[in-house]
């Protein structure tokens, strides 16, 4: 059975379409890997190197251009990557120049916490403690019973205090159950003003955990200008440490945090 050659015409533009749209897209992949290529070298992520024109490419060419305060002839897209191309070709400054990136963004301190993973602590309004070069500082944690005025310690270990923010280092909980010492170091965030009033929050595990028993979460105990124990003060009063804030946890404890250098 002969073909007609309506059928044939037809035939022949349907190819001839997808030969254009596959030339095409292949084109457009190799200058949209162009503008990948370039982006790469930079700070400016632009996602894997796949000639798949994203969000990503586009954003991180947005914000080379932003920072080097360059203006595009051609709007950001695909349509236009093979002249995007040939513009970031000729761009002649160093790659390197960029270390930070700025975003203009609003999120919740809360969505924020959840994100990083980490508790945040403001700062801004605080007259921060200078660093300490003390290369040994060390803290412990107890609880104090109320009548007995028995005290427990339940953590120990070392920390850091850098522009007044206090990093917790290698850490140990005596309690048991969930306490473990990544519970300070990620979600431990206080600071000491030029007083050594003590501002922020730690994550505090009040009860002795015995196996087989119900673990439980730690409690969040915050600090919003606590001053240190009177006393100190009476021990060595021409030094700087040791210093210890008590802190609020119920009606059968206390809490004391103790810092040494």
């Amino acid at each position: 059975m002969k073909s007609s050659p309506k059928l044939k015409i037809n035939i022949f533009i349907t190819g001839l379409a997808v030969f254009i749209i596959l030339t095409t897209a292949t084109v457009s992949d190799a200058s949209v890997r162009c503008v990948q290529t370039f982006l790469a070298k930079t700070v400016f992520d632009p996602g894997p190197v796949d000639g798949a024109w994203g969000k990503k490419t586009a954003t991180a060419l947005s914000d080379f251009a932003n920072y080097h305060k360059l203006e595009f002839t051609n709007e950001i897209n695909r349509k236009n990557a093979n002249a995007l191309c040939d513009e970031i070709r000729k761009f002649d400054q160093p790659l390197n120049e960029a270390v930070v990136r700025r975003f203009q963004v609003n999120i919740l301190v809360d969505d924020l916490e959840k994100f990083t993973g980490r508790k945040q602590l403001d700062v801004s309004k605080l007259n921060l403690m200078i660093s300490l070069s003390d290369s040994e500082c060390y803290f412990r944690i107890a609880r104090k019973q109320i009548e007995s005025k028995k005290v427990e310690w339940l953590a120990s270990g070392n920390f850091s205090v850098v522009g007044g923010i206090v990093k917790f280092g290698r850490n140990r909980w005596q309690t048991g159950g969930l306490a473990d010492s990544s519970y300070l170091i990620e979600q431990g965030a206080l600071a000491f003003t030029d007083d050594y009033l003590l501002h922020g929050t730690i994550p505090y595990f009040h009860l002795f955990v015995s196996p087989g028993e119900i673990a439980q979460k730690p409690m969040q105990i915050n600090f919003d200008g606590t001053t240190y124990d009177d006393d100190q003060k009476k021990l060595k009063p021409d030094k700087p440490w040791p210093k210890v804030y008590p802190f609020y946890v119920d009606t059968w404890q206390s809490g004391i945090i103790h810092f040494r250098c």
